[in-house]
């Protein structure tokens, strides 16, 4: 009984938090002047949705789209969703979340988020929360992804430490890479006895009348599994 309500506790806790963290955020926007507010939209069509190497549409198209509020003093708001295809009635992602960045000086500068994921169609049984900071060096980017029930509210602890290098090769083509290592403490939640794997990306972006085409290598050092090997994804984005 008492592991119940402990465990009842900390998911009342956990969802308190993330709450809190929008509500003041909503809360503060009032007082923030309107030349101090940058509203943008995006709408991505991708060959694949891959997230963190793994294909969360079977390797099915996707189509998707948020929008973000920047405010001048560091904060950040926004919202984001995709169709998904996780079985017969999960399709849809619809993520909620918030940030501050700052900087040390021109070349150092630090961020933290907080990340809600949402699947309308499963009720609560999918949805979980992530807190996260980064410190960036130039083009190189270190952070720490953390979530204290992954996928679902009886799930494992989830960490996910990560490396970004993102790098300009001219004025109309960025190069992207990527690794990362998902950590949970729960054996074979990844399948195969794995309670942990790699994923990989390497990308090139360009422009083109206002629309980004990319193309990724994307995939995680998992066997087995059509979802995660090495695969080509494109993608095309417009932001408004």
């Amino acid at each position: 009984m008492d592991g119940l309500i402990t465990a009842h506790i900390r998911e009342i806790m956990k969802k308190s938090l993330g709450l809190l963290v929008l509500v003041w955020l909503f809360a503060w926007m009032p007082h923030a002047n309107a030349e101090e507010i940058e509203i943008s939209a995006n709408v991505t069509l991708a060959s694949d949705y891959s997230f963190r190497g793994w294909s969360q549409t079977t390797r099915d198209p996707a189509i998707q789209g948020g929008f973000d509020i920047e405010f001048d003093e560091g904060f950040s708001l926004g919202t984001w969703a995709s169709n998904v295809n996780f079985g017969a009635s999960t399709t849809m992602e619809w993520d909620l979340y918030a940030g501050y960045s700052s900087s040390f000086n021109d070349d150092v500068s630090w961020s933290v988020s907080f990340i809600r994921f949402e699947y309308p169609s499963e009720g609560e049984a999918l949805d979980y929360i992530e807190f996260g900071g980064s410190v960036s060096y130039m083009s190189f980017t270190a952070g720490l992804m953390l979530s204290p029930s992954y996928l679902g509210e009886d799930g494992p602890s989830f960490q996910y430490p990560y490396v970004d290098y993102s790098k300009e090769l001219n004025d109309e083509v960025t190069l992207d890479l990527h690794a990362g290592i998902s950590m949970v403490d729960e054996d074979d939640f990844f399948g195969d006895g794995n309670d942990s794997y790699i994923d990989f990306s390497a990308s090139l972006t360009r422009s083109f009348h206002g629309i980004d085409v990319s193309a990724a290598i994307v995939g995680t050092n998992l066997d087995d599994n059509p979802d995660t090997e090495p695969r080509l994804v494109v993608s095309f984005s417009k932001s408004m």
